[in-house]
């Protein structure tokens, strides 16, 4: 094990849980798809490979069809352990989830980002503010008119009935025609 870090310091940094992810599913990934996929800087997933290296996660690989010796990395067997119990507890799934949900959203605000743009001027028209209400019922928007309250009872009057609070209108109702 290299002195540096351990596995389990390398699983809680951002990207890591995606690279043995996507590693796992296709071992033999250039940088650049793998770069495509993550939602992780280049820098960051350079950082990760050396480090994934350095603990003996992948190794830089060779396609037999290029030249390069660094232009794609494999999962090594440590790496294929780690992954698979990844795999047992759900979270390769989660991982994959997350990244195909986090291209939706790649993809998607483009447009949504032209259409707010397009209807720029009838979102400035829309109101800043929606009314609110308080536990009770009442706007906490104020509108100037407050209602009166009897304080002997706490009864609300002026809304065409006068209902005391804590009790069912419909009860006094049903109460009433008994």
């Amino acid at each position: 094990m290299p002195d540096s870090e351990s596995i389990s310091d390398f699983l809680q940094k951002r990207g890591a849980l995606g690279i043995l992810t996507l590693l796992s599913m296709e071992d033999g990934q250039r940088f650049s798809d793998l770069d495509e996929q993550l939602t992780i800087s280049s820098s960051t997933l350079t950082r990760r490979l050396t480090e994934a290296h350095g603990l003996g996660l992948v190794i830089p690989g060779m396609n037999p069809e290029e030249t390069s010796v660094n232009n794609e990395y494999r999962i090594t067997t440590r790496g294929k352990r780690v992954a698979r119990r990844m795999e047992n507890q759900g979270l390769s799934h989660a991982v994959r989830t997350i990244l195909d949900y986090q291209q939706d959203v790649e993809t998607e605000l483009p447009n949504l980002l032209n259409w707010v743009e397009a209807h720029d001027e009838e979102l400035a028209q829309l109101d800043d503010q929606t009314p609110y209400q308080d536990p009770f019922g009442e706007s906490v928007v104020d509108t100037g008119d407050e209602p009166e309250y009897d304080d002997e009872f706490m009864v609300e009057e002026g809304f065409g009935r006068v209902e005391q609070w804590g009790t069912d209108p419909d009860e006094e109702e049903d109460e009433a025609n008994e």
